[in-house]
């Protein structure tokens, strides 16, 4: 069987070059006379043991799994204790964090409203030292017109003192000649002077134009009072100047203050703006970082809480799965133990001996129908084909010449496939160049071509299966004759053989009553109650203890006897599909 598949895969491997129809004829029968040579050593064992090696090979991979599970659960059960933790970490700091940050929010706002506060103050004492400046400068200006008149006054009129007082002194007549209004103007405003003394030399001068007959010398007394008017001009004057100076210089030191305060409230206007503006973009980031943490916070309590809802669900799930394990292993364990009685065992080497409990996926009978059809389809020439393909409608026909024919015809396959082999290159090459000449023409040809291939396709094919129909007629009239002959020994075969099949029967529906109280106990069979007969009944009625169930009897306990099997026509219904445990698959 092994040579089989591996000149099968060889054949396929060579699958750029036309496969010929003797390699494939080859694998087929091949593959036949393998699988005859296998059936033939497995009908040989006792059919049973291949059921309880089978029931033994489950119990070993149940194990098997139920160790794999039991690790993965314990990785499982670690990755909830450790992101348990993390996540416990994580939600504590992200707490943490968070009143940190509102503390630092307040502290920021606060500094930010301080700022505020000290920016609005800079603001309003600028203002008020410029409107200082302003009110200081116009009262400057106003002092300053004032004096200027003042002082323009007194010197004029100082002016005229000093040229009136030497002329009166030195020449009275060409005084008398001159004009006296800018002396009787400063007469007039003179301070500090009696009216007497203003009168006298008022009348002096009004009355220097008329005759100087009768005139009294005046000039001396008129000379003092003019002086002193004179000393008390000069002195208002310097006065003046001084208070003027003095008033000047507290100007500039009020202005030169204000804007010294200027300069700083700018500064600090400036400073706190900037300050302001920092704080300002310091909170949003501390409120964005807070309500990142926040959103963080809830996905880590939410995947917490819902981490451990699954861990705790798991854990349940998996007690479930473990229990299930056990029943089924439990189940298994005391089937093969009915099975695998010394008793049961002879039964059904008796009862079955060149017949199979197991369903396999390929029968002998369907090999050697699949193998006739492929020695049909290859259309050879060869009367060893001939040969085999009349055997392989036998049914208790020797297969050795027919295996031998077949290792001959293998060895001439094998040669025919290593010419082939040595074609390949040159079949690749071939194709290379002819796929790519087609590529050319294929998206014109491929439209006017393909309603033509499918034509083609279908009248082949039609002619085809008319042509296996008639062969099959034919050869299905052959295999009814075959059929009928073969059924003549069967039939005596069956009779001398159901009463231990029956038998074997009603183990195996005890067999699978038991695991049927697993994996399906809907479908389960209670074992039926014992019936009492009078005398059992009299003597349980005066407290004997007779026992509600019968005794273990037949093979294995099962209280199946070979002598006493009704011989029956039945059905037995496959189980239905075994149902999901708590995940547990079995």
């Amino acid at each position: 069987l092994a040579q089989a598949h591996s000149l099968h895969r060889s054949v396929r491997r060579s699958s750029d070059c036309p496969i010929p129809r003797s390699a494939m004829k080859l694998a087929a029968v091949c593959c036949f006379a393998a699988s005859v040579q296998a059936s033939t050593e497995m009908e040989s064992a006792n059919p049973i043991r291949r059921v309880v090696s089978l029931l033994q090979s489950m119990q070993a991979k149940i194990e098997e799994e139920g160790e794999k599970q039991d690790k993965l659960f314990a990785k499982f059960q670690c990755y909830c204790e450790s992101n348990t933790a993390k996540l416990a970490d994580s939600i504590t700091d992200a707490k943490a964090k968070i009143d940190s940050l509102a503390t630092d929010i307040e502290s920021s706002t606060q500094d930010r409203t301080q700022t505020v506060a000290d920016l609005a103050a800079a603001k309003e004492s600028r203002e008020s030292s410029n409107k200082a400046i302003a009110d200081a400068t116009a009262q400057r200006n106003k002092e300053n017109a004032a004096f200027e008149s003042t002082s323009s006054d007194l010197k004029t009129n100082i002016a005229a003192l000093d040229k009136a007082i030497p002329a009166i002194e030195n020449n009275m007549e060409a005084f008398m000649q001159t004009g006296t209004s800018a002396l009787l103007q400063a007469v007039k405003s003179a301070r500090d002077v009696s009216e007497y003394d203003r009168t006298t030399v008022q009348s002096f001068l009004q009355a220097k134009g008329q005759s100087t007959e009768g005139y009294t010398p005046q000039s001396g007394e008129i000379v003092g009072i003019l002086k002193q008017m004179q000393d008390t001009m000069k002195a208002d004057l310097k006065e003046a100047t001084a208070t003027e100076a003095s008033a000047l210089a507290d100007f500039n030191e009020l202005v030169a203050a204000q804007n010294k305060a200027i300069q700083a409230a700018t500064e600090t206007i400036e400073e706190k703006t900037e300050q302001s503006g920092q704080l300002a973009v310091q909170i949003v980031q501390l409120k964005n970082e807070k309500s990142d943490v926040e959103e963080q916070l809830e996905a880590d309590t939410g995947y917490s809480q819902q981490l451990g809802e699954d861990c705790e669900q798991q854990t349940k799930d998996y007690a479930a799965v473990k229990q299930t394990r056990s029943d089924e292993l439990l189940a298994i364990a005391d089937t093969i133990k009915i099975l695998n009685d010394d008793d049961v065992l002879d039964l059904f080497k008796k009862a079955l001996p060149a017949s199979s409990l197991l369903q396999v996926q390929t029968t002998q009978k369907e090999v050697a129908a699949q193998a006739l059809a492929a020695l049909k389809g290859a259309h050879s020439n060869r009367p060893g084909l001939d040969l085999i393909a009349l055997a392989l409608h036998g049914k208790k026909m020797s297969f050795d010449k027919v295996i031998e024919m077949i290792n001959g015809m293998e060895d001439a396959l094998k040669k025919e496939q290593v010419d082939d082999d040595s074609k390949k290159a040159y079949c690749a090459k071939e194709f290379d160049e002819t796929e790519d000449r087609f590529k050319e023409l294929a998206h014109e040809k491929e439209r006017l071509d393909q309603e033509h291939s499918n034509l083609d396709a279908t009248i082949k094919d039609t002619k085809e299966k008319i042509a296996a129909l008639e062969q099959g007629i034919k050869d299905l009239d052959k295999a009814v004759a075959e059929a009928t002959e073969n059924r003549k020994e069967e039939h005596d075969d069956y009779v001398s053989s159901t009463a231990q099949d029956q038998a074997a029967v009603q183990i195996l529906e005890f067999a699978k009553n038991r695991l049927q109280k697993f994996y399906n106990p809907k479908l389960y069979k209670e074992a039926p109650k014992r019936v009492l007969s009078e005398e059992e009944k009299m003597y349980s009625a005066y407290g004997g203890d007779i026992g509600t169930t019968p005794a273990p009897e037949g093979l294995a306990g099962t209280g199946v006897s070979v002598g006493f099997v009704q011989i029956k026509q039945h059905t037995v219904d496959a189980p239905p599909e075994a149902p999901k445990v708590g995940g547990y698959e079995k």
